[in-house]
């Protein structure tokens, strides 16, 4: 688990079954005030689909003071010479609680409100039909998510299947609850992995 001032997070995953490498990555990096992260899955599986993740993660790593756009832009720019990959990307403002994020392909993702009566519960990130290095379509950005304290985002590959939510549990910490869910939902016929946040509101009012 890492746990920065503001957001708590964790990754479990693994490659499909008689593989030695997963095509599917995760990669956060996050500053005291920003935490721009993204679940990347390369398609197909093998050492071709880890080598276009890989190269998509390094192009979010090296440009994380874009924004979203600008960011899935530059990865399908970088991957057309690869397998191509399916992609969520995700940026946090720690001291306001604002995420803007975006997908293209079927990396889905999801937020669970700490408040069980807030209306609605869950808010779905919006994917956008396509693969980077391949087919970029227009992309959409949506209203940004309000995030509040103990809020949960959950980010996974295709490799696992189901209602993201239905393992979450507000006592739980991040690391059970990304482990939970890839035992409970991973499909043995592909990669998969599963990110799992909490974002910690007052800690973000505290540094300000």
């Amino acid at each position: 688990m890492d746990d920065d001032s503001f957001l708590e997070w964790a990754v479990a995953s693994r490659p499909m079954v008689g593989q030695a490498l997963s095509g599917d990555i995760a990669t956060v990096q996050s500053s005291s005030s920003r935490c721009v992260l993204a679940v990347i899955d390369g398609l197909g599986h093998g050492p071709e689909a880890a080598a276009a993740a890989t190269t998509a993660a390094r192009i979010v790593e090296r440009n994380r003071a874009e924004p979203v756009e600008a960011l899935l832009l530059l990865a399908h720019e970088h991957l057309a010479e690869s397998r191509g990959v399916a992609a969520t990307l995700a940026i946090i403002d720690g001291d306001t609680g604002r995420m803007d994020w975006l997908g293209v392909g079927n990396v889905n993702g999801v937020v669970l409100r700490a408040d069980d009566t807030a209306r609605p519960r869950t808010y779905p990130v919006f994917l956008c039909r396509g693969v980077l290095g391949y087919l970029l379509p227009n992309l959409h950005l949506a209203e940004p998510v309000q995030l509040t304290d103990g809020d949960c985002i959950v980010i996974a590959t295709d490799g696992v299947r189901g209602d993201l939510t239905a393992s979450l549990r507000a006592e739980m910490p991040v690391t059970r609850l990304a482990e939970k869910i890839l035992a409970d939902q991973a499909i043995p016929d592909d990669d998969a992995l599963v990110f799992v946040a909490r974002y910690h509101g007052n800690a973000a009012a505290t540094a300000r």
